[in-house]
């Protein structure tokens, strides 16, 4: 377990009916409890937005972003919730970016950015230009399940010098998704190049918040000051309106 407090988790799927991630309430109170008890005190929820996967509307998430917010309150949780989306990269997100109708994370100007499988190095150098030129910071969502970072590392580089910043799963780092991924994030966090960890959180049974560990592990290999800045400070700035690192 850590000794930092006042963890931050900047992406996770904790908020009911809405995609993929909690069922109902009653798991979204207790995946919440759960991030409490890790030491988590700022959540930022992030639901999907995929074409013809998950389209809830912006009106619907605020509703349930309320009854969010109205479950923390009546248990008592020390929470400070914000809420975003994690927008993959397709044609809602482009019309969205024209509309200039994104909802960023937090008070600033960045957004969770998610890219498929099929997405190429050229296609997502691409988005992030475009990105940065419609105003916004991408953050480019559990960048180590990206396919062209898994054939090559050293496009996280690429990545950073063209303005994205990165973010990596605690569960990945803990060796959650194979062995594969969590030799990535070694790679990565050795080389510095992640910006943000976070839970991306979905369930109560597999994938669930595991912060407090991977603070843990992060202390114990790299140090309290890298664990704090991953896990606290630098998602922090992001939500109070900077960049970030």
């Amino acid at each position: 377990m850590s000794s930092l407090t006042g963890l931050v988790d900047l992406h996770c799927h904790l908020m009911p009916f809405v995609d993929d991630g909690a069922y109902d309430e009653e798991e979204s109170l207790e995946l919440l409890r759960m991030e409490v008890s890790q030491g988590v005190r700022t959540i930022c929820l992030t639901p999907h937005l995929r074409a013809e996967m998950f389209e809830t509307t912006d009106e619907e998430i605020l509703r349930h972003f309320e009854l969010v917010c109205r479950l923390a309150e009546e248990a008592e949780l020390p929470l400070t919730l914000y809420h975003s989306r994690e927008y993959h990269f397709d044609r809602i997100l482009r019309k969205r970016l024209v509309e200039r109708s994104l909802r960023p994370l937090g008070e600033g100007s960045t957004i969770l950015l998610e890219f498929g499988g099929r997405h190429s190095d050229a296609e997502i150098l691409d988005a992030v230009k475009l990105v940065r030129r419609m105003g916004y910071t991408p953050l480019i969502a559990h960048a180590e399940r990206t396919q062209p970072l898994q054939k090559d590392w050293s496009f996280a580089h690429t990545l950073r010098e063209s303005g994205a910043l990165l973010q990596i799963n605690a569960g990945s780092i803990l060796g959650r998704e194979g062995l594969r991924q969590k030799l990535l994030c070694r790679k990565l966090l050795q080389q510095g190049l992640p910006s943000v960890v976070a839970s991306d959180a979905h369930d109560i049974r597999i994938r669930v918040p595991e912060l407090d560990r991977c603070a843990g592990y992060l202390e114990d290999k790299y140090g309290k000051g890298l664990a704090r800045r991953l896990l606290c400070s630098t998602p922090k700035a992001i939500l109070e309106g900077n960049k970030g690192e």
